[in-house]
C-alpha cells in the first residue's frame, strides 16, 4: 500500500494585501518551541520524506556519502599565519565534525596548542562559530557561538594561559562578529533587534557586567545592516552601515581610541562605498553615486575625509568591477571582475599607473586575497585562493617585489585528481529582445548569459540524451563562481553535465547585470533560467526529461517561479530553504530581512511593486490541475532568513492544487519536504552532518535523472 502524503488543514486567512491564504497558520514567530499543531504537520511530512525517499534510497545515500569522503583528507591542516610569537592555524581530525583552532609558538616545530575546539561540547545538534580573535597580547580569546542555527551567537571568552573561561562576560545577542581594543582590556561588538537585525555597537570591558557596556552606535533605519571589522593594516575598526544601495561608514582610530567614532562620509541615497587603510590615506571603492556604478578606487587623507577631497587612484573602467581592496605598506591588491571572471590587480603605492594583472594559465577560475587575517601588512608578499573547478583550491602567495607566485599548499584530494579527462567550458545564451534592458547610468551590459558547463568528454552522448543539471541562483549580485568542489564528481563521473546559469540578478557580470535582474527587472532572473535549459534542449545536449534543476534560498524562488513559467522545464527540482511566499514576507515588517529587502525586491506597500511581486511570487501563482516535476524541498525550523513556514505553506497549497499529475496518471509526481528540526539555513553545521544532507540530495537527482534516462531509451 503507497503511503498518501500529509494533508495540512485549510483555515482560511483574508490578508489586507491578497487573496484568502489557507495554510497562514503555519507561521508561528514564537522565539523556541513553536505550536504542537506545527510540529505534527512537519514530522508528518518528515515521516513521509523518510518513507517515500530517505530509506528507500538509503544505501544510494551512503553510496555517495562515502564517495565524497573518499574525496576529502580528513585528517589536514591549513596553511599557519604568522602573528608574533605564534603560528596560527586550524587541523581537522578524521571523525570529528568541527576544525579544531591550533597555534605554536615561534617555530612550526614547537609543541601544538589547541586553544579552542568545539568537538567537545557534546550536547548541541547544531554548532557554528562565527568568529574568533585573540587579543593582541596573545593571552585571550574571544569567539561566537550559534547553537541553534538562527545566527544569534554569543561571545564567549578564554584565557589561553590557563584554559579558565569568564561566565560573566559571556556578550549574548549578537551578530557573531568581534574586534579587539589595543590595550588587550576589552572588544567591540554588535547586537540584534527584536527583528534580528544587527544595529547596536557595544565596547565591553572584561571584568564588567555587560548590562554596563557603553553603546557607541545605534542604527535606527530598518534598511540598514550592521557590521564591524577591522582595516588589514590593523589600525582602524570599521563599522558599516549598509542597505542594498546605500552605504554610510564610521572608524575608529584604536591607536587613539578616545578620539571616538567618526562619520567617514554621511549617507547618500544610492552612494556605496567600502573604506580601507594604507599609511597616511583611506582607500576607497566607490559607485560615486551610481555614476561609477562597477565602483572606481580613490583615496583621501585620513586627516580629513569630507567626500570633496577624495581623488582618484585609477581611472573609472566600465567594462571591470572592482570587487575588493587589500592594501599593503608598498603595494594595493584589487579584486575585479570581468568577462565573469574574478581576478587580481596590483598596484604600486607610489606609482598606481603602473597596474597589472597576476597571470594565470585557465581561462576559467577564481582568485582572491585571502581573509585580512592572515595577510602582514608591512610584507611584500599576499596571500591569495586560486581555484577553478577542475583545479583543486590552492593557497599561494605573491611576491610583489620579484613578481613571482609560490604554491603553500594545495587542498589535497585523495588519490589525487586527474582533470584529463573532464571538460570545462562555457557557452552563452542570447537575451531575447523582449527581456533586454538598460543598466543604470548606461553601464555596458552583455546581452548573452554565461552557462559554465563541466562534464566527462567521454561519456558525452551527441544523441540529445544526456542527463543534465542545471544550478541557479540570481540574486543580491552574488556570484556562482568556478570553485572546485569534489562533490560535484558524483555527478560528472555518473554520466550527468552539470551546468550553472549565470543569470541576470546575479553579480557574474558586473554590477549592471544584476541591475537587470532586480526590482521591476526581477522577472528577467526566471526567463534567463528558462532561456537556459532551453538552449541546452536545443543544442542537442539533453532534454527536458533528463534535466534536474536546482536552487536554494533566493535560488528557491528562481525554482519556484520558474517552475510556474513552465511546469515541464525538467523531470526533478531541489528546492532549498525556498523563499517562495514573497508577498506575504515583504508585507509583514517583523520579518527579519523585511525592510532591509525593499531595495531588492521593492516596497510592497507602493502598489507597482506590489503588483509586480504578485504575478511572480510563487506561492501566489501555482497551477492547480497542472502536472508539476518530482520535487524535492528543504528547510530549517530555525533558519531566520527564510522561516520554515514559507516552504511548508507551498508544499501545502501544492499538494491541494493537484499538481503530481492525479490518480490516473501512470507517473504521478512526487513531492518530498524534510525540515530539519535542529538547525537552520544552512543546513547541518558539522562536516559530515552536512555531507549525510547532501548524499540524500544527490541520491535524489541520481534516482530521478537513471529513472528517466532509462525510460528515454
Amino acid at each position: 500500500m503507497t503511503l498518501a502524503p500529509p494533508v495540512a488543514r485549510k483555515q482560511p486567512t483574508v490578508h489586507s494585501h491578497g487573496p484568502s491564504d489557507n495554510y497562514h497558520w503555519m507561521k508561528d514567530q514564537t522565539k523556541g518551541p513553536k505550536k504542537q499543531e506545527i510540529i505534527d504537520y512537519l514530522e508528518a511530512e518528515n515521516a513521509y520524506a523518510k518513507a517515500i525517499h530517505l530509506t528507500p534510497n538509503a544505501a544510494l545515500s551512503e553510496t555517495l556519502y562515502n564517495e565524497f569522503l573518499s574525496k576529502i583528507q580528513e585528517t589536514d591542516k591549513d596553511v599557519p599565519f604568522f602573528r608574533n610569537p605564534y603560528w596560527y592555524y586550524t587541523k581537522t581530525i578524521e571523525g570529528q565534525q568541527y576544525s579544531i583552532y591550533c597555534r605554536k609558538r615561534e617555530s612550526l616545530d614547537a609543541a601544538e596548542e589547541e586553544y579552542l575546539n568545539i568537538n567537545l561540547i557534546k550536547d548541541q545538534e547544531y554548532l557554528d562559530i562565527g568568529a574568533t580573535a585573540v587579543s593582541p597580547s596573545h593571552t585571550l580569546l574571544a569567539y561566537s557561538l550559534d547553537v541553534a542555527g538562527d545566527e544569534e551567537y554569543k561571545i564567549h571568552f578564554k584565557n589561553l594561559e590557563t584554559g579558565e573561561e569568564y561566565p560573566g562576560d559571556v556578550l549574548e545577542n549578537t551578530c557573531g562578529s568581534v574586534v579587539w581594543n589595543k590595550e588587550n582590556t576589552g572588544v567591540y561588538y554588535v547586537t540584534l533587534d527584536e527583528i534580528h537585525r544587527p544595529c547596536k555597537l557595544y565596547h565591553h570591558i572584561l571584568g564588567t557586567n555587560p548590562k554596563d557596556d557603553v553603546m557607541l552606535y545605534h542604527n535606527t533605519d530598518e534598511q540598514f545592516w550592521t557590521t564591524i571589522g577591522r582595516t588589514t593594516s590593523g589600525r582602524f575598526l570599521i563599522l558599516s552601515l549598509g542597505s542594498n544601495q546605500t552605504s554610510e561608514i564610521h572608524y575608529i582610530d584604536l591607536d587613539n581610541p578616545s578620539a571616538g567614532l567618526k562619520c567617514f562620509c554621511p549617507r547618500e541615497f544610492r552612494h556605496r562605498y567600502e573604506v580601507e587603510h594604507q599609511g597616511d590615506f583611506f582607500l576607497i571603492l566607490t559607485d560615486g553615486g551610481g555614476k561609477f556604478l562597477n565602483k572606481k578606487l580613490q583615496r583621501v587623507s585620513i586627516q580629513n575625509t569630507v567626500r570633496e577631497v577624495w581623488e582618484d587612484v585609477i581611472p573609472y573602467d566600465p567594462f571591470r568591477e572592482l570587487v575588493d581592496v587589500t592594501p599593503f605598506e608598498s603595494f594595493t591588491v584589487i579584486e575585479e571582475r570581468a568577462e565573469g571572471i574574478l581576478r587580481m590587480r596590483v598596484l604600486e603605492a607610489a606609482n598606481p599607473n603602473s597596474s597589472y594583472l597576476i597571470p594565470f594559465e585557465e581561462e576559467i577560475f577564481e582568485a582572491t586575497t585571502a581573509s585580512s587575517r592572515v595577510q602582514n601588512y608591512s610584507s611584500d608578499v599576499v596571500r591569495f585562493v586560486y581555484t577553478s573547478q577542475l583545479t583543486p583550491t590552492k593557497t599561494m602567495e605573491y611576491n610583489f617585489k620579484s613578481k613571482t607566485s609560490l604554491l603553500l599548499k594545495q587542498k589535497p584530494v585523495p588519490g589525487g585528481f586527474n582533470p584529463e579527462p573532464y571538460t570545462l567550458k562555457r557557452v552563452y545564451v542570447p537575451i531575447p529582445e523582449s527581456t533586454r534592458v538598460k543598466a543604470p547610468f548606461d553601464t555596458p551590459v552583455a546581452d548573452k548569459i554565461p552557462v559554465t558547463l563541466l562534464y566527462k568528454t567521454d561519456l558525452l552522448r551527441k544523441d540529445n540524451k544526456n542527463k543534465c543539471y542545471l544550478y541557479g541562483y540570481g540574486s543580491y549580485g552574488i556570484c556562482l563562481e568556478p570553485n572546485f568542489s569534489s562533490d560535484i564528481f558524483s555527478y560528472v563521473d555518473r554520466g550527468i553535465v552539470v551546468a550553472y546559469a549565470h543569470i541576470r540578478g546575479g553579480g557574474d557580470l558586473g554590477r549592471g547585470w544584476y541591475e537587470t535582474g532586480k526590482f521591476l527587472h526581477k522577472k528577467n532572473t526566471f526567463t534567463d533560467f528558462v532561456a537556459c535549459a532551453e538552449y541546452l534542449v536545443a543544442q542537442g545536449i539533453t532534454r527536458h526529461e533528463l534535466m534536474a534543476i536546482e536552487g536554494r534560498s533566493a535560488g528557491g524562488l528562481l525554482m519556484g517561479a520558474v517552475l510556474n513559467i513552465k511546469p515541464d522545464i525538467a523531470i526533478c527540482a531541489t528546492l532549498g530553504v525556498p523563499f517562495v511566499d514573497v508577498v506575504s514576507t515583504m508585507m509583514d515588517p517583523t520579518i527579519p530581512l523585511t525592510v532591509n529587502e525593499y531595495e531588492e525586491w521593492g516596497n510592497p506597500n507602493e502598489k507597482e511593486y506590489f503588483d509586480y511581486m504578485m504575478s511572480y511570487s510563487p506561492y501566489d501563482n501555482i497551477k492547480p490541475n497542472t502536472k508539476y516535476p518530482n520535487l524535492f524541498v528543504k528547510a530549517g525550523i530555525n533558519d531566520p532568513r527564510v522561516q520554515y513556514w514559507e516552504p511548508a505553506k507551498w508544499v501545502a497549497k501544492m499538494r491541494a492544487s493537484n499538481t503530481d499529475g492525479g490518480e490516473a496518471d501512470p507517473n504521478r509526481s512526487t513531492l518530498i519536504f524534510d525540515c530539519k528540526m535542529g538547525s537552520g539555513h544552512f543546513g547541518a553545521s558539522g562536516r559530515y552532518g552536512y555531507l549525510k544532507e547532501k548524499a540524500s540530495e544527490y541520491a535524489f537527482v541520481v534516482t530521478q535523472l537513471e529513472a528517466a534516462a532509462a525510460a528515454a531509451v
